[in-house]
């Protein structure tokens, strides 16, 4: 499968290419059969990033279909003989071009910062609270000191906000949280993630439409210094499951945050690499929280313990 957007761009602006094999294998522990999954693997084509290439594989041999969403592709795939291991290959060559994200930035000098009632209407999902992103007046708080230290504009705020919640969580990496942040994050889940829907719900009170993005991240050889620039087991019935759950950070897909400004276009943010989103990120999937974007998830009759093992590899072509 080949997806080429016809995207016009000056000759002048450089590419990069990445080419990104990434591999899931799950071996169940009894055989599955009847199973249904979804894959959001395919990274997107838009004005920062074309796909130029997308293979996905599935073992055992199965047919796939696939779904254009607003949010992205989505493929589905169904293996109902019995089988003890699946395995899916996702093989994908994306040029990437968008070297200088704080160019992109659109800098205001107003007191107060909103954006226009009918774009919030039509990204009122992205406003929206959800089961992992809680409507809590106590992040409140966090938005407040980042208000303080920043000054005035939507922009120069999630610069800084971004910023605070890196040092954060580089703290509680390493050590227990913050007793004032413990009750935001679960640790049996997943550090990342937890960081990022905490930026989700900071902003979403604070009005800004904010979006969970998933894809991939290659620091190797790209300007990993650019954040210096800152300015200012189940129940029985039908078990669903992602199956990248719980995986090592370095082996699983990135994710960071993407914020709607007054320039009516979504910038990507990433608290945990205190970095916006440039030419070493390719975005996958994007949704109201990490749910919505799960790289693969299983459903099947009954209840099924399995080990997922997970690698991701990108290269600069």
């Amino acid at each position: 499968e080949t997806d080429r957007a016809a995207l016009s761009r000056p000759e002048e602006i450089a590419t990069v290419r990445l080419r990104v094999l990434h591999t899931i294998r799950t071996v169940y522990h009894t055989p599955a059969t009847q199973s249904a999954y979804e894959a959001r693997l395919m990274p997107q084509s838009d004005r920062d990033q074309t796909c130029l290439e997308f293979r996905l594989t599935v073992r055992p041999p199965t047919p796939v279909t696939a779904t254009d969403l607003p949010s992205g592709r989505v493929h589905t795939f169904r293996l109902d003989a019995p089988h003890s291991e699946m395995m899916v290959f996702a093989e994908s060559l994306v040029e990437t071009r968008l070297q200088d994200p704080f160019a992109r930035l659109p800098w205001t000098d107003e007191e107060e910062f909103a954006l226009p009632e009918g774009l919030l209407q039509r990204y009122a999902d992205y406003l929206a609270f959800t089961e992992r992103v809680p409507d809590d007046p106590e992040t409140d708080r966090i938005a407040h000191v980042a208000r303080r230290q920043a000054g005035d504009g939507m922009a120069s705020f999630l610069l800084t906000l971004t910023r605070m919640l890196h040092r954060v969580y580089i703290l509680a990496s390493t050590q227990a949280a913050p007793p004032a942040l413990q009750p935001a994050f679960d640790q049996a889940r997943d550090l990342r993630q937890d960081f990022l829907h905490l930026m989700l719900a900071v902003c979403r009170r604070q009005g800004i439409p904010a979006r969970y993005v998933s894809g991939y991240f290659f620091p190797d050889g790209h300007r990993a210094d650019i954040a210096v620039q800152v300015r200012a087991e189940g129940p029985e019935g039908r078990e669903t499951i992602p199956l990248e759950g719980g995986t090592p950070p370095e082996a699983s897909m990135h994710a960071w945050i993407e914020c709607l400004l007054p320039d009516e276009r979504w910038h990507g943010f990433d608290p945990i690499h205190n970095l916006l989103a440039n030419d070493a990120y390719i975005k996958v999937h994007y949704g109201q929280d990490a749910a919505d974007v799960a790289p693969l998830r299983g459903s099947y009759p009954g209840s099924l313990a399995a080990t997922t093992e997970v690698s991701v590899r990108i290269q600069a072509e």
